[in-house]
């Protein structure tokens, strides 16, 4: 903006009324005043701190109204905030640039044109004047009789890619007009006074970045990249809708703020802090967060990338906005056989619609201090793999010590000390509770009334409004009378599941977690097409028992090769091999079709990105590779991995399946094992399953109840939190 003191100038606007110029453009008492294209005209300032012009060169305005009207930037309704810089090195650093109001640029008497105008900065040319030197890239301009023709530029800022770092201050003599100086905004910031004068308007300025060259290139990418993460992060499947009806929603429609519990060590006999998980998370910059399956964990991962990038997240996050999040899926790092990711695959790892970044632009974020790191899943590799995982994730943030980083993992994925050493804090999430679970069925119902807009029929839209207030209403209250219930929908998935079947079924709901499962796969594989009047798409017909048949031999292989996803080609070997039972549906197509129906019409597999197909959710993938060993004669098996974390889900599910002298042989088998086991460590876990065993069999026989809680007790208490979290919280209220 062009700054109209003694003298004319130019100055750089910090906040709506604060601007940097300066300080030989007026004396003391002189009126100041400033003006910016599109702005509002003159603006009267007063100085609230100026330097010695001998010495730094620099003074405070604070205009007396805002100088520019807000402008809706594209990603929220506020342009993005300046980041101030400092040079970190000694070579020269060509594609700088100054802007300001020179003589040179004007048209006639009084009439002033903005110039912008490119160099390069030499950091060592003025050091030992505290200076910095910009080169021009251009011809100097001519001489003029009566100074400098960049007279009007002092005060103009000074940039270095995005980064503002210093304050053009004068034109030295001897380089025929090709140079010009400026004062670095470290220089300034270093200023007591300055310092006092600048945060009693501006409570929050940047931190300074470090940069050893400038990357216009950058400035131009982050927008499309911003673009590409809202796209890919701001809209999501909630479960119960998307099968009847099309496309997606958006993910503020169904968000819910979790609660939380921090795990740090607290005072003896105090309680460990909790609260919503955007009071817990903002003070912490680097977290471990754990949480049961469906519990939202992903859901956070997502929206905290779509809000951060957009400079939407609500004040208790406020040092997250406007970072630059890098989501890094650990399912689809193992089955891209990537261990290791440097930072330059980091933006490809999510495979966002974006074009491939500027070469070094993620490693240059992250040295700034700039990236939000968010690894999701990090039980979805194998547990061998987890160390190496571990190994990687610290080596990064010791280079990039800045980095905010948050790591989601189911509970005993990982020990509790796993990332302390890098200075992890962990929290988990907590179950539902009774007012959370009517925000979460509040919310749904809100996100199933959208649909309603869709339909070209306001009478049946109407309608349909109104049933779906209805169920609301009925369903709360049967949240309210029903304890088994409410138990059943302490995370986010499975209440969503109890509010699909609700509207399927009219209020008629399953009693049991097993039933709830089964029924849901019920709507996703028989009802979906039904509700929606399509017969035999793609030319194919599948029965529900057919789908789960086929779903159950991906489901298996996953589980067994520790995984989370499969390229199409493995899922086309396995549906091959459950095609060899399966005459009706063979006669219908080949292996390769049936994916394609699959992964368009089941709900259940779903393709993320090119060759990457994965369940919608992993506890889908758990309870059909139970039913699938339990199918299958295959307890055995399931036995001999009792003791691998990754394999507990699976068998805590298998109970529900089985006959009742399969629950027999699976308790006996865990209790056996247990009795085995060399160390407390080993034996806890399988203790705790055998005990949630014994609780949702079927038919178990008083005297095999009895030895299972037996060899529980006899463990007990709990050591730690660990031993705590495997008992789950069904074990824990029957011990109680």
């Amino acid at each position: 903006m062009a700054v109209l003191g003694a003298r004319q100038g130019s100055g750089v606007l910090l906040t709506p009324e604060l601007v940097l110029t300066s300080a030989h453009l007026f004396e003391p008492g002189d009126g100041v005043e400033v003006a910016a294209p599109g702005g509002y005209g003159p603006v009267p300032c007063d100085v609230a701190w100026s330097g010695d012009p001998d010495a730094c060169d620099v003074a405070l305005l604070v205009a007396r109204r805002p100088v520019l009207p807000l402008r809706l930037a594209p990603l929220r309704g506020l342009p993005p905030p300046l980041r101030w810089g400092k040079c970190a090195g000694w070579q020269p650093m060509p594609r700088c640039q100054v802007l300001g109001f020179p003589q040179v640029q004007r048209y006639g008497p009084g009439e002033l044109e903005a110039a912008q105008i490119p160099g390069t900065l030499m950091p060592l040319s003025g050091r030992m004047r505290g200076r910095y030197v910009l080169h021009a890239d251009h011809h100097p301009p001519a001489p003029v009789p009566d100074g400098s023709p960049w007279a009007g530029l002092s005060g103009g800022p000074v940039f270095a890619g995005p980064l503002l770092i210093g304050i053009a201050s004068g034109d030295p003599l001897g380089w025929q007009h090709s140079s010009i100086e400026s004062v670095p905004l470290t220089a300034v910031i270093d200023d007591p006074g300055f310092r006092k004068a600048l945060l009693e308007h501006w409570p929050d300025p940047p931190e300074f970045e470090e940069i050893s060259s400038a990357y216009p290139e950058d400035l131009a990418y982050e927008p499309a990249y911003a673009k590409a993460v809202k796209a890919a992060y701001s809209r999501l499947e909630i479960f119960g809708l998307d099968e009847l009806s099309s496309g997606d929603w958006d993910l503020d429609t169904a968000y819910l703020s979790l609660e939380a519990q921090s795990s740090s060590a607290a005072r003896p006999g105090t309680p460990e802090p909790r609260g919503r998980i955007e009071d817990l998370l903002g003070s912490r910059p680097r977290t471990v967060l754990r949480g049961e399956a469906g519990a939202g964990k992903t859901t956070l991962v997502w929206w905290l990338a779509s809000h951060a990038v957009c400079r939407t997240l609500p004040a208790q996050l406020a040092e997250l906005d406007g970072l630059i999040p890098f989501v890094v899926p650990m399912r689809s790092l193992a089955a891209r056989g990537i261990t290791s990711p440097t930072p330059s695959q980091l933006p490809k790892i999510a495979r966002l619609p974006v074009d491939r970044p500027p070469d070094g632009w993620a490693g240059r974020v992250l040295d700034a201090g700039r990236g939000l790191l968010l690894v999701d899943g990090m039980d979805e590799i194998p547990q061998a793999d987890r160390e190496l995982a571990r190994k990687w994730l610290a080596g990064l943030l010791r280079m990039y010590p800045r980095t905010r980083c948050l790591v989601t993992v189911r509970p005993l994925a990982v020990g509790s000390d796993w990332l302390e050493q890098e200075g992890f804090e962990e929290l988990r999430l907590l179950p539902l509770g009774d007012e959370d679970i009517q925000s979460f069925t509040g919310a749904w119902h809100r996100a199933a009334r959208l649909e309603c807009d869709r339909y070209a029929d306001e009478y049946w839209a109407k309608r349909q409004r109104k049933r779906l207030d209805a169920l609301e209403q009925e369903l709360d209250r049967e949240f309210r009378r029903n304890d088994v219930l409410r138990d059943l929908a302490r995370t986010p998935l499975l209440c969503a599941v109890i509010c699909a079947l609700h509207r399927q079924r009219n209020g008629f709901l399953p009693e049991t977690r097993w039933d709830l499962y089964s029924a849901a796969l019920n709507l996703m594989l028989a009802s979906r097409d039904i509700h929606r009047r399509i017969h035999q798409p793609e030319g194919i017909e599948l029965t529900a028992d057919e789908g789960r048949q086929l779903l159950q031999r991906i489901a298996l292989w996953l589980v067994r090769n520790g995984r989370a996803e499969l390229t199409r080609a493995q899922a086309v070997g396995r549906l091959e091999d459950a095609l060899r039972g399966l005459r009706r549906v063979r006669a219908q197509g080949t292996a390769h079709a049936v994916l394609t129906h699959l992964l368009n019409r089941s709900g259940l597999l779903q393709e993320r990105s090119p060759d990457a197909i994965q369940f919608v959710h992993r506890t889908f993938q758990d309870y059909l590779a139970a039913k699938e060993l339990q199918e299958s004669d295959s307890l055995d098996e399931l036995l001999r991995h009792a003791a691998e974390e990754q394999w507990q889900d699976v068998l805590r599910l298998a109970v529900g399946h089985c006959s009742r002298s399969e629950e027999q042989r699976l308790i006996a088998g865990l209790t056996a094992t247990a009795d085995k086991a060399p160390d407390r460590e080993t034996e806890w876990p399988l203790r705790a399953l055998a005990a949630h065993c014994a609780l949702n069999a079927r038919y178990i026989e008083d005297e095999q109840y009895k030895q299972v809680w037996k060899g529980l007790r006899r463990l007990l208490p709990a050591r730690n939190e660990r031993e705590l979290h495997a008992l789950g919280w069904d074990v824990v209220a029957a011990l109680h």
